[in-house]
């Protein structure tokens, strides 16, 4: 069950605030908000609550129902404004959360159409329902901020989004001033087979300066007064214990009729705990049983399970339903064992930052609400190789998805149901050529292990008793986990299609394309329902499944804590464990989190000449690529905030490093620098990608030998998995204008003088330390040479992706006719390691930057190459 939603009818669980015939709302939290009326004035908090007046709103309003679009579900807010101000009411602001559609679209037979447009809202003011038209919520018909509307609009890149509703004169004419109050309504149209309602978190009428004139007070649902189950009965308890784990017992959705196998536990954390940490209401968990074909007794039932069986997660403040998790910002880490599972909630809407210049002071450590005012010993500070970067607590301008986002959609038990050989998903299936793989299996393992090795002083937070070999046993099968998942769907990234037998992803495939109906996919959107249309949609399937079960066994078993105690080596000489990592983070050194971006979902289309026409996107998301680069984007970044991996090997598990950098670029140049709001979120873009350069040369300042003399497989050599893999990716020329045959291209980091005067100079120091401390320091006779007709890496060794060598020797740079210098490359424009680092220290020294970071540089290159 995915998309768990709130109704309000009925049971004593339920809270009791409803207008009548209409779903009220509940859920939202306690925690402050701000006034969020303009586009990048603040953060996504939404709006500020006003101590006066006659009305009162309690948030969030919870625009939910079973689905059917047959019977739309309506919420209303009054809002009461002043005679005095009516006349400068101009627009309605709200904050929404999930107004859009973002999955897959409905395959099945439908008993009604999946709908097209989720939500609409009407302003009433005093006038009546029947003369009073909807607007639907849409891109043409309502304003977005700039960040959601840059991103892909109302279906985009955003769960939550602030949306601005202008007011024509006749519904100016409606309003009314106290003690009559104006009511608003907004409507959840149907589902699209997945959702099943949308939610309000702010609302406000505003004047044509998008300053607040209403004076309503608002107030936020309090979840802990839903948290009691002391009136729960045992026999209701039992009966929603029965529903949670019964299979075979639901239905996909109001319109898909048919059963599935997956309970209500197969898509959730298995003992429910996501519903209550995050603090999903009653109301959220009723409706959203209905949309699966239970009856509003059976959800409260499952309420009354879910309330008397969880009393023991902590409540936090910030989980809520719409606050993404693990959103960085300050104040999230803590030392103590009875908040090592709090981290979770994350910082909240309030910590994704509105500007290029709050980026940069989150990222040096500085004080949001001073000037910036960066020295180049505070960018020497963060741009540190041996320092660790806290991106858990590093505020960013980017929103995490949401929880809902995590569950999977589809479950793989009714993408890979159990044959009549026992195959399936529980069981296992065989892979062409490397035999069974059992990802169910495995995370039934992982639990045993967890209970069977659980610390005997009753702390479940603390690990610190584990044996080496024990922690040796458990890296292992973390790793083994999140790999047979991956291996079961078989192949790789953008193509799961095997070349002899058959792969996991083609045979979920083929079952979810069995029960295809070719009326619902003629009406839908063209080509999300190709063959790798729904090979996608396997691989999501399993991948999210994945990443929800690593949130549950981290959850459950405190494992949020000290990344030393899982990750890390037994020494071979003395037997002792060497832990690698942070003060919190996920243990799973494994497939984990950025494996759920459509950049790792999709499946590759080719034409008839075997060219590829689609990749790195989802065949459903072809009209809104800029939302599916911001989706992979996400992810990425919510991996390396999660778990950078512990200064492992440079692969691409549990972290992908150049995907990370790659993606950055990717959005920032989609977003592109046309308008002033553009080019702010593209330079907010790109001080993540600073953030992840620095990050990553943390990462692989370790003790990964540069080349292994030993191993003439360049493949298995341990070097291509250290730092000197990663020179082309952390050199300082990557941080300068770079300049080829064709002319210069500036460089994308020169807009942090327009924040602050000089800052872009003092970043390329940062950066020319950063190199110094990370290769300089490194024996030249421990790298490996490059040899041009070495092609082991699939290409010339010396300008190879892979390549972890340096050159034999110097070339001549090339020169303009103005006498300026450009890097010598070949026909793909790849360029050596030698020609990077002599045009580095050419610009570099042309720019004034520091001599005596210069002079080091320059002398490591000298001896390199003589």
């Amino acid at each position: 069950m995915n998309e768990f939603r709130l109704d309000r009818r009925g049971a004593r669980l339920l809270c009791a605030m409803g207008l009548a015939a209409l779903l009220a709302a509940c859920g939202a939290g306690k925690d402050a908000s701000q006034n969020d009326s303009s586009a990048r004035r603040s953060v996504l908090g939404g709006a500020s609550s006003k101590a006066a007046g006659g009305a009162a709103v309690t948030l969030p309003l919870e625009v939910l129902g079973n689905g059917s679009p047959a019977t739309p579900a309506l919420a209303e807010a009054r809002l009461g404004v002043d005679a005095n101000q009516l006349g400068s009411v101009a627009q309605l602001w709200f904050q929404c959360h999930r107004c859009g559609f973002y999955s897959a679209p409905e395959f099945e037979a439908t008993t009604a159409p999946p709908a097209r447009i989720k939500a609409s809202v009407r302003v009433l003011g005093g006038g009546s329902d029947d003369s009073t038209p909807w607007v639907d919520i849409t891109d043409a018909n309502v304003i977005l901020a700039d960040d959601e509307r840059l991103h892909g609009g109302v279906n985009g890149g955003f769960y939550t989004t602030r949306i601005t509703l202008p007011l024509d004169a006749a519904t100016r004419a409606r309003l009314v001033a106290l003690p009559a109050t104006n009511r608003i309504q907004f409507r959840f149209n149907g589902t699209d087979g997945e959702s099943n309602g949308y939610r309000v978190l702010n609302l406000q009428l505003q004047d044509a300066s998008a300053l607040q004139v209403d004076s309503t007070t608002l107030q936020r649902f309090d979840p802990l007064s839903e948290r009691d189950a002391s009136a729960v009965t045992a026999a209701d308890a039992a009966a929603g214990k029965a529903l949670w784990y019964a299979h075979g017992t639901i239905a996909k959705s109001a319109i898909v009729t048919r059963t599935l196998q997956a309970a209500c536990a197969s898509c959730h954390a298995d003992n429910g705990r996501d519903l209550q940490y995050f603090n999903y209401s009653n109301n959220a968990i009723v409706q959203r049983s209905r949309f699966h074909g239970l009856s509003e007794t059976q959800g409260q039932q499952i309420v009354a399970f879910l309330r008397a069986s969880l009393q023991h997660v902590p409540y936090v403040e910030k989980g809520r339903p719409w606050n993404p998790p693990y959103q960085p910002g300050p104040g999230l880490d803590c030392n103590s064992a009875d908040c090592a599972t709090r981290w979770a909630a994350g910082a909240g809407l309030e910590a994704v930052l509105a500007t290029p210049a709050d980026a940069v002071k989150a990222l040096f450590g500085k004080p949001l609400d001073a000037p910036l005012a960066l020295t180049q010993a505070d960018v020497d500070r963060v741009m540190n190789p041996k320092a660790t970067m806290n991106a858990r607590e590093t505020a960013i301008a980017m929103q995490f998805p949401d929880w809902n986002a995590w569950l999977p959609t589809i479950h793989p038990l009714d993408v890979w149901p159990t044959q009549a050989d026992g195959s399936g998903f529980t069981n296992g299936i065989m892979h062409p050529t490397n035999g069974m793989q059992n990802p169910n299996g495995r995370y039934n393992d992982l639990i045993a292990w967890f209970q069977r090795n659980k610390n005997p002083n009753g702390n479940l937070a603390d690990w610190s008793h584990l044996i080496p070999d024990l922690r040796v046993q458990i890296n292992a099968m973390m790793g083994f986990t999140g790999w047979d998942a991956y291996t079961f769907l078989g192949g790789g990234r953008g193509n799961h299609i095997a070349d002899k037998g058959i792969y996991g992803a083609q045979i979920g495939a083929a079952h979810l394309q069995s029960l295809a109906s070719s009326a619902t996919m003629a009406a839908g959107k063209a080509g999300a329902f190709t063959p790798n249309a729904f090979i996608e949609r396997s691989v999501a399937s399993m991948l999210h499944w994945n990443a929800v079960k690593q949130w549950e066994l981290a959850q459950d078993y405190s494992l949020e804590g000290n990344q030393t105690w899982f990750i890390g080596d037994k020494d071979k000489t003395s037997g002792a464990w060497k832990g690698r990592g942070e003060a919190h983070g996920w243990p799973f050194n494994s497939v984990s989190l950025f494996y759920l971006a459509p950049h790792m979902v999709y499946q590759e289309d080719k034409n008839a000449a075997g060219q590829i026409t689609r990749e790195w996107y989802t065949a459903w998301e072809a009209d809104n690529i800029v939302a599916s680069y911001y989706r992979s984007n996400q992810w990425y970044q919510l991996q390396m905030t999660v778990n950078p991996g512990g200064q492992s090997n440079w692969v691409n598990y549990p972290m992908d490093w150049p995907y990370l950098t790659a993606f950055d670029e990717y959005i920032a140049n989609k977003v592109g620098s046309d308008t002033p709001a553009a080019k702010a979120l593209q330079d907010s873009h790109f001080v993540r990608l600073l953030q992840a350069r620095i990050k990553s040369a943390q990462y692989v300042n370790n003790d990964i030998p540069l080349y292994d003399p030993n191993q003439p497989d360049l493949s298995a050599n341990e070097g291509r998995y250290g730092r000197a893999q990663v020179a082309k990716h952390l050199t300082t020329t990557n941080f300068l204008d770079n300049a080829n045959r064709d002319g210069v291209n500036p460089s994308k980091y020169r807009f942090l003088d327009d924040l602050q005067p000089g800052l872009y100079l003092k970043t390329v120091n940062g950066a020319i330390q950063q190199f110094n401390t990370l290769y300089t320091l490194q024996p030249l006779s421990a790298w490996r040479r490059c040899d041009p007709g070495n092609t082991t890496l699939n290409e010339p060794e010396n300008v190879a992706g892979f390549r972890f060598c340096i050159d034999q020797a110097r070339s001549p740079l090339g020169t303009y006719s103005d006498g300026t210098h450009f890097m010598v490359s070949n026909a793909l424009y790849q360029t050596t390691t030698e020609q990077t680092e002599q045009y580095g220290i050419w610009k570099a020294t042309q720019m004034g930057a520091e001599p005596a970071r210069l002079k080091v540089w320059r002398d490591w290159a000298d001896a390199a190459w003589q």
